[in-house]
């Protein structure tokens, strides 16, 4: 993984969002998620993608014949948002419609 420094705000923000999306039978690009979470894709690139899957909360996957490039969520990614959630995270991100939505 990279050395750069990663805020915990953008990693729960990500998989806060994963966790939405997988909830309602959707799989996101990775195109889909940094428009959901307001990230620049330099960001993404540097240094979020390296922790999410360092650490084994995602998986980025291409999908050559699409041209594709999605982000599920790994059993300990899943774990780790629910957790998020039951903190309250979602609501020190700015994201409450994620948890109510579901509820």
């Amino acid at each position: 993984m990279s050395k750069r420094r990663v805020e915990l705000s953008r990693i729960a923000k990500s998989l806060l969002i994963l966790l939405k999306a997988e909830r309602e039978g959707r799989t996101l690009s990775v195109t889909e998620l940094l428009r959901e979470t307001g990230m620049p894709s330099a960001t993404f690139y540097a240094t979020v993608r390296d922790a999410l899957t360092s650490y084994g909360f995602a998986e980025v996957v291409a999908n050559p014949r699409e041209r594709v490039v999605t982000v599920k969520l790994t059993d300990r990614g899943r774990k780790l948002a629910t957790c998020f959630e039951e903190v309250g995270l979602t609501k020190d991100l700015g994201l409450e419609e994620v948890v109510e939505e579901e509820r």
